[in-house]
């Protein structure tokens, strides 16, 4: 079942999409990540800035040993009439990491946002304004997820060692 938000054809709203957005669970397969070893505390600062028509993106995690990794891009939306609106986005400081797609499956603005990398199926996101949004959260996400055609067994949560504070990115 499609959320109320896409079946009223609701236009994306950058601005309100804005703000630190915490990875609680994903799958990714195949897409450049950050670094190689494991990822805590995975999240992203996004800035609407209405002059440029884009969002500046700030991703990064916390490591096993301590070390903090980040990268700055630029997250571009086309004017949707509504739901799933395909975006692209590029790191222009980390040349390593080819544009991407970034698109926005479903999202409430206030507590969860469900995020698609790849038209494969090969990564997708589940994004909360919580660092720690609760099981119950995150498994009804999951099931938004599975109407979207995802296996939500290969979904999985991301390791959270945080609270609520802001990010050292």
């Amino acid at each position: 079942m499609l959320s109320a938000r896409m079946m009223l054809g609701e236009p994306i709203d950058m601005f309100k999409y804005s703000g630190i957005w915490n990875e609680v669970a994903s799958y990714k397969v195949g897409y450049p990540s950050l670094s190689a070893d494991m990822c805590l505390n995975s999240r992203g600062i996004y800035e609407y800035d209405p002059d440029r028509d884009e969002t500046d993106v700030q991703l990064g995690c916390k490591h096993l040993n301590g070390r903090v990794t980040a990268v700055k891009g630029v997250l571009r939306c086309p004017v949707s009439k509504g739901f799933p609106i395909t975006c692209s986005v590029r790191f222009p400081s980390a040349q390593y990491v080819p544009p991407s797609m970034y698109r926005i499956l479903e999202t409430d603005y206030e507590s969860y946002a469900l995020v698609e990398g790849s038209d494969d199926k090969s990564f997708v996101q589940i994004l909360s304004r919580y660092s720690r949004p609760g099981l119950r959260f995150i498994e009804a996400q999951k099931e938004k997820l599975k109407a979207w055609g995802y296996d939500l067994e290969t979904v999985h949560i991301e390791p959270v060692t945080a609270d609520s504070e802001k990010p050292s990115l």
